[in-house]
Parts: structure tokens; sequence; C-alpha cells
């Protein structure tokens, strides 16, 4: 038995998956262009030596392992162009190349706008813009926020504008450990963000609109017109569009955070499971089409415009289209009766989704949706066979069940990498989540369909919203359960990388009852520990002050070992999404925990001395005749204070200054100006990101900027 394991889940996987060979050298070659290990010219060359010199080689001795070697450098130098050729950096017409202060921008809305609550958000690229009276063509986008008002709220794909106001470089927070949302952007081809007043921008004539992609929008604008129609509770309705098409914009964050604590958000983060579900809904209505020729060609064709259809109405995010594109391999191999391996299919889904974004490799939903796949392919069947049950719905259960565990072993490393926590309760969360969402999807699907009826698509989206709810209700009940989440951890990519070794490795050891696999796993689960132990110790030894930077408010850490006393606003203060957003991230990382919070009060100023430093937290007026010198180490400037920064700095002695997120651009300025005149270092926190300073010594540590 264990022989015909190893056999069947190692042995012959390479040689059944040739694609898998393609997807392995492809995607080393794109991870060393995106994190420049060598530059373009140099790779170039190497790769055209290497290539000469393998080809003479095979020349003189043509070997199967010459021949491979080849097609190995040919697939890492085809990787590491496709990277280079989509950063739209290295184009001549590049924006960021192109573009000065003052020129006038024409901006082409690459999507529907965005309605948030004060403004109204769309991405937009930049095709032309004028420089020094010469019209100049560019390749960019940008983020566009307009102010919200009847005519921004009428704007649509395609719509083209004209300004001047100057384009901001996307900038990161600077908070460390928090989210890369710079180089996020730059995969996207963004660089630039605006915000435009109603008088900031001119909506010029006509419409610059590609008509597949209109195709799409109207479809899903038809799509969510009709659940508004036909579904009142406005909660439900957000999971529900979530759900079907991947729109996220009236989903509730909180509601999100529950999902996501409980194992269960690929349910509204559209992925392959969706798929996976309308796939089994086409298998059992084209049955009646039959076995033959025709019958298979038809319910291919069918079930392909299908697959492909809601994959593109859903955004093609790369989690559905891999799904698309594995089960599109699947139903052209049923139509040729031929069964195709699963690491090939995958492989295959791999490969093409790359060569179309190379930059997909770095995308969350694309590692989970093919870590689970992949984990799905080799651990269903042994855990199946762990339980026999005798019953139909006992049997079905426990498939469900094996599917879930198995889904989980590949993905758990991702999960605790990218979001640093585990759900303890994943598996009861899916049990329930998992069914029940595919009965609402059968039945917002039933509620499209017959929307031509009014009674049926009334009583369908009923149905749809009730079993939404269910959902919803079944989440939170979950989320009450103790010790519902194991968050706050940590992991490096070489900690990410000992897991997956270790897992590898007892599957070994479980497939093949091998030994030297035990052992292996053992040692790795071991290193894993050493390392965790080391960060928990050099957490433990750390003494820093951090100064956040949070738009509009004050949050300032003191970092003493693995506690922290929180000084700042009180909103900060509080879990929700401000917090989790922008501190989480920095005490996920360095591993320490607020353990008390001192809200900054409006009537009065604090100088306290930590470690060997002096600090002076100013947030009021000084009083300039009753107020003292005061000598200080750093001034910590918040809240707009009132006053002359000049007479301010006369009266507190300090070599340096930071001034905080809570004050505006007029007050930064200001800050700025007597800074510069006095010789002073000032730090901005809007503008260079969050302050850190090193409390046992007497420079400031910075953290690395993007």
């Amino acid at each position: 038995m264990t022989s015909d394991l190893a056999s069947k889940y190692f042995i012959p996987t390479w040689r059944a998956a040739p694609f898998l060979r393609i997807f392995i050298p492809l995607a080393l070659g794109m991870v060393l262009a995106n994190y420049g290990v060598v530059s373009m010219q140099v790779f170039l060359w190497v790769s055209v030596i290497a290539t000469f010199a393998i080809s003479a080689l095979y020349i003189v001795r043509p070997k199967p392992l010459v021949a491979g070697i080849l097609v190995n450098i040919v697939c890492v130098a085809v990787g590491f162009a496709l990277v280079y050729l989509k950063d739209i950096s290295h184009h001549p017409s590049f924006i960021g190349k192109r573009y000065q202060p003052g020129a006038v921008v024409i901006a082409t809305l690459s999507e529907p706008p965005l309605p948030k609550e004060k403004s109204v958000k769309a991405n937009a690229t930049v095709s032309l813009l004028t420089q020094h009276n010469k019209l100049l063509s560019t390749d960019g986008g940008i983020i566009l926020y307009l102010e919200k008002t009847d005519s921004s709220l009428q704007l649509d794909y395609g719509s083209r504008i004209l300004f001047i106001k100057s384009l901001q470089p996307i900038r990161n927070a600077g908070n460390p450990g928090g989210f890369d949302y710079k180089t996020f952007a730059a995969q996207e081809g963004i660089y630039y963000q605006v915000f435009l007043k109603k008088n900031d921008y001119i909506l010029l004539p006509g419409t610059r609109q590609n008509d597949f992609n209109s195709l799409l929008f109207r479809m899903r604008n038809w799509v969510l017109e009709k659940m508004e129609t036909f579904m009142q509770a406005d909660r439900e309705k957000g999971v529900a569009e979530a759900l079907l098409v991947g729109y996220r914009g009236d989903l509730d964050k909180s509601l999100v955070e529950q999902y996501a604590n409980t194992g269960v958000v690929h349910i509204i983060a559209i992925s392959g499971m969706h798929l996976g579900l309308i796939y089994g809904l086409l298998l059992l209505l084209l049955r009646p089409l039959g076995n033959s020729m025709a019958g298979r060609i038809g319910s291919t064709i069918i079930m392909l415009a299908t697959i492909w259809i809601f994959s593109l109405l859903t955004g093609a995010a790369p989690s559905i289209t891999r799904a698309a594109v594995m089960f599109s391999v699947v139903a052209i191999g049923k139509l040729l009766q031929r069964n195709n391996s699963i690491y090939n299919s995958l492989s295959v889904a791999a490969v093409m989704l790359l060569l179309i974004d190379p930059y997909a490799l770095w995308n969350v939903g694309f590692q989970l949706s093919f870590a689970a796949v992949l984990s799905i392919a080799v651990f269903y069947q042994p855990i199946r066979k762990w339980y026999n049950p005798n019953s139909i719905l006992a049997k079905h259960l426990w498939q469900m069940t094996a599917v879930t565990i198995a889904a989980q072993i590949l993905t758990i490393p991702l999960g605790i990498y990218h979001f640093h926590q585990f759900p303890t309760w994943f598996l009861v969360a899916n049990i329930v989540a998992v069914p029940l969402s595919g009965f609402a999807l059968y039945a917002i699907i039933a509620m499209l369909a017959l929307s031509w009826w009014p009674m049926a698509g009334v009583t369908c989206g009923w149905v749809a919203e009730k079993m939404v709810w269910a959902l919803n209700e079944y989440i939170l009940l979950v989320n009450r359960l103790p010790a519902r989440v194991l968050g706050n951890i940590e992991v490096s990519v070489l900690q990410s990388a000992l897991l997956y070794a270790c897992i590898a490795a007892l599957a070994w050891w479980w497939f093949r009852k091998s030994i030297p696999g035990l052992l292996a796993g053992i040692a790795c689960g071991c290193f894993f520990l050493m390392l965790h132990n080391q960060r928990m110790y050099l957490a433990g030894k750390q003494e820093k002050l951090l100064v956040f930077n949070v738009p509009g408010h004050t949050a300032i850490d003191y970092i003493h070992g693995r506690q922290a006393t929180f000084v700042g606003d009180s909103i900060l203060g509080e879990q929700g999404f401000l917090q989790n957003f922008h501190l989480l991230p920095t005490r996920i990382a360095w591993q320490y925990s607020a353990t008390q919070k001192m809200p900054v009060a409006a009537d009065q100023f604090k100088l306290v001395q930590l470690g060997k430093r002096k600090i002076m937290l100013l947030n009021q007026q000084l009083d300039y005749k009753q107020s003292k010198a005061i000598s200080a180490d750093l001034l910590i400037v918040t809240n707009n204070v009132a006053g002359n920064p000049f007479r301010i700095l006369k009266l507190v002695n300090c070599p340096e200054l930071v001034v905080d997120g809570s004050n505006s651009a007029y007050h930064l300025a200001k800050w700025k100006t007597a800074a510069d005149s006095l010789h002073l270092r000032l730090h901005s926190i809007p503008d260079e990101g969050a302050f850190v300073m090193d409390l046992y010594t007497h420079r400031p540590f910075l953290p690395e900027r993007n």
C-alpha cells in the first residue's frame, strides 16, 4: 500500500507533468528579475553565452541532459524578460520620465468609479500630457480621488478628464512591517495619485473604451442592479456581490475580519471554489446531452463558454483564472476522452497566467489557490482513506472534511506568512460555510436567470438573502468560540521554507514510512523553533520609541522588550480598522504588544525620560512668558500646535524634532521653515514615514524606505 501511494504521488509526477518542468525555471527567472539579483544587461549576456555554449555541446554530443539544461536556461531567460518588460518604468514613454509638475494631464478612467464616503475613487491611465507646449504620449496609471459630486458620480469607464493639478507619487506609510503599497501599485502599473475638487478638472467629450472591457463592466453592473432590486439587506447583499462577482465595494469591513478569523475568507474572495460549484452544476445540467461525440462537443462548448464568461465577469482574478484554465483543460480532456495529470493541469494554468501577467507570482490569491489545489491533489486521497463510513450522508460529510483538511496543509505556511494568524476553528467553519455558500450561489444564479419574471426573481432573491444571512450568522457564531485564532505570528521567508520542508519530509515519511523523512521533518521543525526563539530573545531586549505614520492622528509606542506603552488618539487604542492597518503590522513584526495606553490630553504637554533620551511631546501652545527653557533630545509636534515655531524652538532646546501625521500641510511647512533656519534636523512623518529611535544610544534608527 505504501509503495503504491509513493508511486502515485511522487515518482511519476515529474514525467506526467511536463509543464511543471517549465514552470519552475520560468518562476526562477521572474524572481531574479523582480529582486534585481542581476542587471538585465549582465543576465542577457550570460544567457546568450550559455545558450550558444550548450547548443554547441548538444551538436557535438546530443544527450537529453544537455537538452534539458538548455531548455531550463531558455525558460529562466523568458521569465526574466517577462518581468523586465512588464515593468513600465523601463519604457521610454514611462510617465515618471516625462511628467513634471505643471503639465496638463489627460487621464482616461480604466474602470467604473467606486463611490467612497467623501470621494469617488477610480484607476486611470495617462495617455497624453503637455510639456513645454508639446503633446507627449505616456505610459502609466494613476489613482484619481474626485470630490463626491453629482458630476463625479456620473463618470464611467472610458471617461476622459483634463487637469493641471500636480500628481503625487504613491508612497508607503513607512511603518515598519506595514503593507508595501508602493510596490503593489507599481506591479499594477500605477505610480501616482491625485485628489481633484469639482473645479480642478474638465470632462472631455467622448469616451475611450475597449469594447470587450466595456461589455464586461456592463454585465457586472447588470448583476449588481439585479441584486439591488431583489435583495434588501445591505449586509447580505454585500456578501452576495462578493460571492458571485468579487465586488467588494459594499462589504462590511468588520464582517470581512470575522470571515478571516474563521478561515473562510476564500468564500468572499472569489476563487476556484466558486467556479468548481458552477462546474459541478453544469455537469448535472448537461448530462442529458449524452456521451456521443456531438453531445460531448456541445457540452464542452457550453462548459467553456460559461466558465470563461463567469471568470471574466468577476474581473479575471488570478485565483479564478487559474481555476478556469484548469477546468478548461479537464473539459477538453473529457472531450478527447483522456485523463490529465492534475499536476500538469495546475502547471499549465500557472504558466499561462504568468505569461499573461508575470507579477501574478506575487499575488497572495494566486499563491494560496495553487497551494490549496496542490494540497488537495497530494493529501486528499490518503486522508479520505482514514475513515470509511457506511451511510451515504456520513460518506459525503467525511469527504468534505477530508477536502478541507487537505487544502489547509500546504496553505498554512502561506497563511501564517501573509496574514500572521492561524484560524483554529477552520474545520468547524468550513464544514457548514462551504455547502451553505454553494446553495446561496445557486440561488443567486437562479435569481439572475429568472430576473425577467419579477415574482420568481423576488422569491429567489429572498431565498438567497436568507441563505447568506444564515452563513453570516454562523460565521459570527464560530467567532464567539474560545481561542478562535492564533494571531500575531511572525515568520520569515526562511521559516516559511522550513515549514514547507517539514511538511514535505513528514509526508514522505507518511507515504513511504521512511525513517529519514521523519528525522528530516523533526530537524526542520527544530530549526524553525530555534529561529523563533532567537526572534523572541532579540524582541525581549529592544528599547525603542516609534512615532507611527497615521494620517490625521497621533500614535506613539514606547517599546520596552515585548511590551509597549501607547500614547496617542483614543480611537487608535481600540481594536478596529485603523489599529489593525496602521499599528498592528509593526507590533507583529517586532513581536510586542501595547499593554498600557495613554491618550494624548489636549491641555498639557509631556516631558519624559526614556532610557538615555529625554522626549518632549508638544500638543498645545506654550505660554512664552511663564514657560522656562526646556532641554530635550527630541521634540514631537502634534495636533497643529498653535504659536510661532521660531519662538517655541527658542524655549525648547533640542537638536531634532518630529512632526507627526496629525499636523496639516500648512503647519508642517511652518515647522520646516523654522527648523531649516535654526539648522535643526526635522523628520516629517507624512513625507518620510514612521520615525524610530533606539533609546539605548544617542542616534536615531530610521526604517528602510521603499
